[in-house]
């Protein structure tokens, strides 16, 4: 995720979790060396993508300073940056054509916390849900708390979210216990947790579960990968 992300990722929040962040909640956590956030995109236009992948290079390469050091503050940027191929300065992007757009169809945000994962954020656009988008997503959230070496994962849904209970329980996690009136409408939430994120079994568990999601979003649902990376899904389709 970068900055440029960030009215759509509202839109997207406002549409699956009722508003539950800010323009500057968001920009914080992109601030934080302690957080990852992830997004899925979809386009219709190889160009397109190439445009969004050079403009989070750039905004990679504006937080490095004169000695080389990296900068927290665009920290999630080079989970896109590093879809680039070329290392060297991004060529300028061709104009982009009126009828080529860019969706943004997903969103996943954890916070770690010692040696806890804490997930805050996971929704995916009403109209893409069922095509194991979140299954995706959600996989390789888990990855890139594997990758901090965090230890155990948590989070809360709301007690009536059965679809999301279900994602969740495919990767192990099981309900430690409630938050009375947790949401804004009085609803309860759920507490999840998952330890032994660092164990074989955890770890082949979330591979499987990529695997698996990729192929079926390849087979079933027509999507491409582009590139063939493991931080940002951008899904093309034949017919524009």
């Amino acid at each position: 995720m970068v900055t440029a992300d960030i009215p759509a990722v509202l839109t997207l929040d406002q549409r699956c979790l009722g508003g539950l962040w800010t323009r500057s909640g968001y920009e914080r956590e992109l601030d934080s060396e302690h957080s990852d956030l992830l997004v899925i995109l979809k386009s219709n236009s190889l160009e397109l993508l190439n445009c969004r992948l050079t403009q989070a290079s750039t905004q990679l390469g504006a937080a490095t300073n004169s000695d080389g050091d990296r900068n927290p503050i665009n920290r999630n940027a080079r989970f896109t940056a590093n879809t680039q191929i070329d290392s060297g300065a991004p060529s300028k992007p061709s104009p982009i054509r009126r009828e080529q757009k860019i969706e943004l169809l997903g969103v996943g945000c954890l916070w770690a916390i010692l040696e806890e994962a804490h997930i805050t954020t996971l929704a995916i656009d009403p109209s893409y849900q069922g095509e194991r988008l979140g299954l995706w997503l959600l996989s390789h959230l888990l990855q890139k708390a594997c990758d901090r070496s965090l230890t155990h994962a948590t989070l809360e849904v709301r007690a009536s979210n059965h679809p999301a209970l279900s994602l969740y329980q495919k990767f192990g996690f099981e309900e430690a216990g409630r938050r009375k009136r947790y949401y804004a409408d009085g609803e309860d939430a759920r507490i999840l947790w998952r330890s032994g994120l660092q164990s074989a079994d955890c770890i082949a568990q979330i591979n499987r579960h990529q695997t698996q999601s990729m192929r079926q979003l390849k087979q079933k649902q027509n999507y491409r990968f582009y590139p063939e990376d493991l931080h940002l899904i951008q899904s093309l389709e034949q017919k524009v």
